[in-house]
């Protein structure tokens, strides 16, 4: 998978400058076929262009920020993306726009950044001189003095740097407003050349007799058109806050009981020497902007799990597992932008307690006796979605065909099983059995005294 990776990237670095799609030949393998065959299809470009986006998205389930990064910076982008541009003066066809946001994860249509990355910036402009001659003048040229463009980007009003691709670190409040501003400044003179009659024929006496006109430099103005322009990205920041604990919880003939609790995670994978359980909450795939193809991560909530050599009860954030070899335990967390990895605490204290009952068998609304040893041992019961802490001693109302009673300490867990029945159910039974017991005694006594009639006859 790693290989195939590398050979997608040295692709998109070699036909990326020049793409306006997702290209099929920057591709390899059953991955070229499957993309070529869906440019074959009568789908629409848009529905062509989500399929083959897929492809490009190998893992689903861990986002990709490296692809991204990779396709975005390799863009060649000419013109401007929504078709604005503005002039002022000999400035013509200027405009910029912030391309990317990197990393970001797009939820629920809202816009979410790390605290550290780069903003993406692209811009262009033109300028066309002057020409012709001015009012009054017989010549005028125009040159260029000097042309200067500064871009100027900014978070929330303060400037973070003037590159294309500018890093940003620190950033701790909930709404960001990135900010690109490029300032144009060209400055360009014109050398005006006026008529200037001088006598071209003079006469004997050194008088004129004729004049004529000649083009000669007059004068040297100077000018300077200024044209400033942004474009602007809102996001929020994404607070990352990965929480966890782990406690081992029970063990038994080679078998070993856990508790793993974590919080603020997008990712789990909780591992051992050859077991190893992974929990996702989310699937990512390559949200596109047109016309460039420029790639945003796109997140959306379905969870999935895979496991091996491992049993997980997931209860909520808590996940209960049976594992037999603990060694090499290891605990991986991550969301959209940070991951985490926590060793594990493989110490086990057990707690010898156990639960009984004052008998098996319960009618409906009965009263459950619960026993608890060993005094004084604060343990949390539950029996039908009830819970209580008690000492020693505890006491139910027995609920229908609600047969297993919890008791819990420090998420050690034991239970008792009881039955509990309808009382006008064992009332019938209870008549029926009677009726079949009066019936057997009958049919033996029948038997015997046939047996008789029969003996007596002979």
């Amino acid at each position: 998978m790693k290989y195939k990776f590398v050979l997608v990237i040295i692709a998109l670095t070699l036909f990326l400058p020049s793409a306006t799609a997702f290209s099929c030949s920057s591709l390899s393998g059953g991955d070229l076929q499957v993309c070529n065959s869906i440019q074959k299809t009568n789908l629409s470009q848009a529905d062509k262009d989500l399929l083959i986006s897929d492809i490009f998205n190998k893992n689903k389930t861990t986002p990709d920020f490296d692809f991204v990064y990779q396709w975005n910076t390799n863009l060649n982008i000419q013109n401007s993306p929504d078709g604005k541009t503005y002039s002022s003066g000999i400035i013509n066809g200027a405009w910029i726009k912030i391309i990317a946001l990197m990393p970001s994860v797009i939820e629920n249509n809202t816009l979410y950044s790390s605290n550290s990355g780069k903003i993406q910036t692209t811009y262009s402009y033109n300028y066309q001189l002057p020409s012709g001659t001015a009012s009054g003048d017989c010549n005028t040229y125009y040159s260029l003095l000097s042309k200067t463009e500064q871009l100027n980007v900014y978070v929330n009003g303060n400037l973070i740097g003037h590159d294309k691709l500018t890093a940003f670190d620190n950033l701790n409040q909930e709404n960001l407003n990135f900010k690109a501003e490029l300032v144009l400044n060209l400055k360009y003179k014109i050398d005006h050349y006026r008529n200037k009659r001088y006598c071209s024929k003079y006469n004997s006496k050194g008088i004129c007799t004729a004049y004529s006109n000649k083009c000669q430099f007059y004068n040297t103005e100077y000018k300077t058109d200024s044209l400033t322009i942004s474009d602007q990205l809102t996001s929020k920041l994404y607070q990352s806050n990965l929480t966890s604990s782990f406690k081992i919880t029970d063990e038994y003939y080679g078998t070993t009981k856990g508790l793993l609790q974590a919080d603020n995670y997008t990712n789990l994978i909780l591992s051992f020497n050859n077991s190893e359980y992974k929990y996702s909450k989310y699937i990512y795939s390559l949200n596109y902007t047109l016309p460039y193809y420029v790639l945003t991560i796109r997140a959306d909530e379905a969870e999935s799990s895979q496991f091996n050599n491992i049993h997980v009860d997931k209860q909520n954030n808590a996940f209960y597992f049976t594992v037999a070899d603990t060694s090499n335990c290891k605990i991986q967390l991550s969301d959209f932008f940070s991951s985490k990895i926590s060793s594990c605490d493989l110490t086990f204290n057990k707690i010898n307690f156990s639960i009984s009952t004052n008998k098996t068998n319960y009618f409906d609304n009965d009263i459950i006796k619960v026993y608890i040893t060993p005094k004084n041992l604060p343990v949390t019961l539950t029996y039908a979605n009830k819970t209580i802490t008690a000492e020693n001693y505890a006491e139910f109302q027995a609920v229908l065909y609600e047969n297993k009673i919890y008791a819990r300490v420090n998420n050690q867990e034991e239970t008792v099983l009881i039955n509990v029945n309808k009382k006008e159910d064992f009332d019938m039974l209870y008549q029926l059995c009677t009726l079949l017991f009066i019936g057997y005694i009958c049919y033996r006594i029948t038997k015997v005294h046939a047996s008789k009639f029969l003996r007596a006859r002979k």
